[in-house]
């Protein structure tokens, strides 16, 4: 839609923003539709089934009124690049590689918590009615606030700066948990600050490969907007897949008893992984969030690739 650096970045903060919402609705809404439904395995499947229609209703809408408003003048003759070439090229784009890395920390995080705080309220803090919607209510919230302040920060000191702070109050917040775990208030107002971290990285990742397209542009001289959103992609797969498979693989090492049964009691292994879990996890994945942050200097680059990128098509 824009080739203007900062532009982009508004556009991804935009969709963070909105995108929570999204999140909220659906969870709030999902049991009382499943109930509504008849509260059995048939009114699950009506209730994802309403979901996806919205979804691609949404999306339909999206494809149908979103055009493309760049005005650079085409070159008359498009030379054909090989797949090839196109990969070469992906995989020797040092930035790609950091913003894969960042989009699957940004994915991670989001599994980490959303698998074990649940777990947490239910055998640390002894509830598991109220205190992990209240926390995930709290935290989300935070995450909308965060993204809507980005753009006055991104302006003075660019989307890096802003990210990588975001990444150390993160690792700040995580370390300051481990004083006092089994507090819930103060575990409250620790998750707050950690998601006013977090929601830095939420908001800028999508431009990051904004830039990243316009540097693969200017040293390749061809674009590979698809090629890097889609690869860029596969870090939303693997965050996801493999957070939650090496989650569900220290559960059961752990002697976790998936049975539901009101009898259950749970070993003590079992409870000390679940703690280890949300305390160390996001410890580990937002330090190499600040790894990939510090590597990262395209923002310090974008005035001059920009400069040349718009001499090159006059």
């Amino acid at each position: 839609m824009t080739r203007d650096s900062y532009q982009q970045d508004l556009l991804s903060i935009f969709r963070m923003i909105i995108s929570p919402f999204g999140r909220i609705i659906s969870v709030t809404f999902t049991m009382p539709i499943v109930k509504l439904f008849g509260n059995d395995q048939a009114a699950w499947i009506k209730t994802m089934g309403l979901w996806v229609v919205i979804a691609m209703a949404l999306l339909l809408f999206c494809f149908l009124k979103c055009e493309e408003t760049i005005t650079t003048e085409q070159k008359k003759t498009v030379e054909k690049i090989p797949v090839l070439t196109h990969l070469k090229a992906l995989v020797k784009n040092k930035y790609f590689w950091c913003v894969l890395v960042l989009w699957t920390v940004q994915v991670t995080h989001m599994t980490i918590i959303g698998i074990s705080l649940p777990y947490y309220c239910k055998y640390i803090f002894h509830n598991d009615s109220w205190m992990y919607s209240v926390l995930y209510f709290a935290e989300t919230i935070v995450i909308i606030l965060g993204a809507m302040v980005c753009p006055m920060f991104i302006k003075k000191w660019g989307k890096r700066n802003i990210t990588l702070a975001g990444a150390v109050v993160a690792i700040a917040a995580q370390v300051c948990l481990m004083l006092n775990p089994n507090n819930f208030y103060y575990m409250f107002a620790i998750a707050l600050i950690r998601s006013a971290g977090v929601a830095q990285l939420n908001a800028t990742v999508f431009g990051m490969l904004g830039d990243v397209v316009e540097y693969s542009y200017w040293k390749n001289g061809f674009r590979q907007e698809s090629m890097i959103f889609g690869g860029a992609s596969l870090g939303f797969k693997v965050g996801s897949g493999i957070a939650s498979a090496v989650i569900t693989s220290l559960m059961t090492a752990s002697g976790y008893i998936s049975s539901q049964g009101a009898n259950v009691v749970q070993p003590g292994s079992a409870i000390s992984m679940i703690a280890d879990i949300y305390k160390w996890g996001p410890v580990i994945i937002w330090v190499v969030a600040a790894i990939m942050l510090v590597i990262y200097k395209l923002d310090r680059e974008m005035p001059q690739i920009a400069e040349e990128l718009a001499n090159r098509e006059k």
